[in-house]
This record gives structure tokens, C-alpha cells and sequence, in this order.
């Protein structure tokens, strides 16, 4: 049977799949932890999904270690922080991978990141109304069945696909090797979102080897409640 339920003959061996929302994992991570290099991979392995997006964080707060991490950016730190804040804890750790700014945890056990994924999906605050993202020649265009809803940031994050590699010098991972998959790069809010129907004019972005994503998200720390990547060159959605 087909998405639409039809049950035309002429597809009556093909295999059929539910077209579902993408999905934001945020990974926050530092060179200067020693819990990080074990668990990375686990993350980069349970992200071989198309309806999921690796976005990484490099945060500073461990940077006071003999070992300054060569990805770290405080914004990231105030990202992570802000997710901390809006759920009312007051620890904060890493590794540490957010889902859709729902659900959250470490990953170093097996099973325990599709635990965090489904409970992303399942979590009792999601919404009961649909919020539709389309990229159509330079703007992009936010669609929804709710009219009025409070105040939401539009986000476009600039990210890097390209594998890196870094041997750790000093610090309690010296001589470690990790992985970086989906460095961010920038974080820029182009707009905001308040129900409805909303046309945000993107700025310029150059075409180069790093990629974009744009996301709707209820304010800092909030849910995303959509995002879709975006082809600079087409200047469509991908």
C-alpha cells in the first residue's frame, strides 16, 4: 500500500515508506573530555539515517585543561547552557545529544541514543498542529494550520559535511584520535515566526563546500518544530 492508501496494482511489489519530518540531533562535545572520544562514534554510527541531521557543537568549558580544543566556540557553550536552563538543571555535561531540543542524553550505552530518538517523537509536549518549511528561490516560506503562536526564532545553520580528524596533543584524551562529523559553523537568525503564514527573505549565501539547514525553533533552548536543508546552488530545498 502507498503513503495515500491507494492500492494500485501496478506498484503491487514495491516497498512503501512513511514520509517522516526531519530530525535535528545536536551532538555537544569537547576534544578536552575524556568521555567523548568512546561515545562520538556510537552517535556518527546511529545517525545513518536520511530523516536525521548531525548538527556538532565544540563547546569551550573544558578548554581550561592543558589542551584547547581547535573546534571550541563559546556560542556554543551558550547553546548547551540554554537547553540546560529552559528544562531548570543546573549541571551540565558532555557528551551530551539534544533531539528536535526535546529530548536529550549521553548515547555511551547501547540502544540508548534510539531511546532518546523515540522519545523525542513521543514526548507528550509535541504539538497537535503542522508547521510546513519550503525554500523557493530566495526566501523561505513557513506554513502552518495554527494562525497565532508565540514568538519562534528562524534559524539558518551553516555546517561543515566534511569528516575531519584531530589528534588530541595534551589533556586527559593526549595522543587520542576523534572524529568530527557536521562541525557548525554558524548559527544566524534570519526571522521570526508567529502562526501562520511567514515569507523570510534569505540572505545571500555563498556556494562552497559547507552546507545549510534552516530551523524553527521556539525561542532559545525551545523546540524545533521543523527544519529543512537548503541547496545554496538551486537555491531549493534539497
Amino acid at each position: 500500500m502507498s503513503i495515500d492508501g491507494s492500492t494500485d496494482n501496478r506498484h503491487a511489489n514495491a516497498c512503501f515508506a512513511d514520509i517522516m519530518a526531519l530530525s535535528v540531533v545536536e551532538l555537544f562535545q569537547s576534544q578536552g573530555c575524556k568521555s567523548c572520544p568512546p561515545v562520538v562514534p556510537m552517535v556518527h554510527e546511529a545517525m545513518n539515517n536520511p530523516n536525521l541531521l548531525l548538527l556538532t557543537y565544540d563547546v569551550t568549558y573544558w578548554d581550561q585543561s592543558s589542551w584547547k580544543d581547535t573546534f571550541g566556540n563559546p556560542q556554543w557553550d551558550q547553546r548547551q547552557r540554554a537547553y540546560v536552563t529552559k528544562w531548570g538543571r543546573s549541571g551540565i555535561f558532555t557528551p551530551q545529544i539534544v533531539v528536535d531540543g526535546v529530548s536529550d542524553g549521553i548515547g555511551a550505552r547501547q540502544g540508548e541514543i534510539q531511546e532518546i530518538l523515540m522519545k523525542a517523537k513521543s514526548t507528550p509536549n509535541q504539538m497537535t498542529w503542522m508547521v510546513g518549511v519550503e525554500m523557493i528561490n530566495a526566501e523561505l516560506k513557513i506554513t502552518s494550520n495554527r494562525s497565532e503562536a508565540e514568538t519562534h526564532d528562524v534559524l539558518i545553520v551553516k555546517y561543515d559535511p566534511m569528516q575531519q580528524e584531530i589528534k588530541i596533543g595534551k589533556g586527559p584524551n593526549k595522543g587520542k584520535k576523534m572524529t568530527n562529523r557536521y562541525l557548525v559553523k554558524e548559527v544566524m537568525k534570519v526571522g521570526e515566526w508567529k502562526g501562520g503564514e511567514a515569507v523570510i527573505l534569505l540572505p545571500e549565501m555563498m556556494e562552497n563546500r559547507f552546507k545549510r539547514v534552516a530551523i524553527v525553533q521556539a525561542g532559545s533552548g525551545g523546540t524545533i518544530l521543523a527544519a529543512l536543508k537548503l541547496c545554496v546552488a538551486a537555491m531549493v530545498s534539497c
